[in-house]
């Protein structure tokens, strides 16, 4: 799991309102790279912008820091002031260095082929996207997954959360509908990661396989031992699939670890516990091998 800014430039959408001197942050997100949804979504938000009195913007940036910086510097040269500050939901002054919001990945996988999931929290009005779900399953899924991490104790972050599923072979193929549950564990932790509320533990050959329940249980989904060995195939080291299903799992040299719930893979991915360290309760496989990593 990594928290490393991607590289290369992106369009956001701004909105937010000047008052000359201070601009007022109200939502930041990416600007979607089809042009016809972008037109859309452009449209939608400058009439929004317009009627609060506020204004539109669309920089660009390697990160979202960078894009309102680009904002800053706008306004400073239109108002002829060598400083212009920035407020909403924190001061992200022109002079801040470090990311406030973040960005995690991780390995994961469904019945139908391996998969990345990638997640950002940017500044600005909560609210959670998923791309590259099927429309049917998305909405259960964000309800799923948002549920949850509030029901296992963790606070659901104040921003913008967006979370993009990706095949990780070239030409692999999209998730179906009946194996997208497998991916709510991975969609989750990433979630937690990019918002800061655990660290990030670097571990790109560890796989997360599970469904969520409203309750945090982490539970079994269909075609798990297919989403098990497709996740192999790509290099991972390790799984964490449902405790209940662990038997239902064998992989060669690879950990198959068993978690009962979300908070109990957060223990986890949190160093409190490390899912590459061989031990008889967690690991189906234990005389894999494998090192500890540290």
């Amino acid at each position: 799991m990594s928290t490393e800014a991607t590289t290369g430039q992106t369009e956001f959408i701004v909105s937010g309102k000047d008052t000359w001197g201070a601009f007022t942050l109200w939502d930041v997100c990416p600007a979607p790279t089809d042009p016809t949804r972008r037109a859309i979504v452009l449209e939608e938000a400058g009439v929004e912008a317009f009627d609060a009195f506020g204004e539109l913007f669309t920089p660009s940036g390697a990160t979202a820091q960078e894009a309102l910086h680009e904002i800053l510097r706008e306004l400073r040269e239109r108002a002829g002031l060598d400083h212009y500050a920035m407020r909403g939901g924190r001061d992200l002054g022109p002079t801040l260095t470090s990311e406030l919001y973040g960005g995690a990945g991780v390995a994961a996988a469904t019945k139908d082929a391996a998969f990345g999931v990638a997640a950002s929290a940017l500044p600005g009005v909560p609210s959670f996207h998923v791309r590259g779900l099927p429309d049917r399953c998305a909405a259960s899924t964000r309800d799923r997954v948002r549920a949850g991490v509030i029901n296992s104790g963790r606070r659901w972050p104040m921003a913008s959360v967006w979370a993009e599923v990706t095949p990780l072979e070239p030409d692999g193929k999209g998730v179906s509908v009946a194996g997208a549950s497998a991916l709510d564990l991975a969609l989750a932790c990433s979630v937690l990661v990019a918002a800061g509320q655990i660290p990030c533990g670097c571990w790109p050959d560890v796989a997360l396989i599970g469904e969520l329940g409203l309750d945090g249980a982490v539970r079994t989904p269909k075609g798990l031992a297919e989403a098990a060995q497709g996740a192999a195939a790509q290099g991972a080291r390790a799984v964490l699939v449902p405790a209940d299903a662990v038997d239902d799992v064998d992989l060669a040299g690879v950990r198959v670890i068993g978690v009962a719930s979300l908070h109990e893979a957060l223990e986890l991915l949190s160093d409190e516990r490390h899912p590459l360290r061989p031990t008889a309760a967690d690991a189906h496989n234990p005389g894999s091998g494998l090192p500890a990593r540290g």
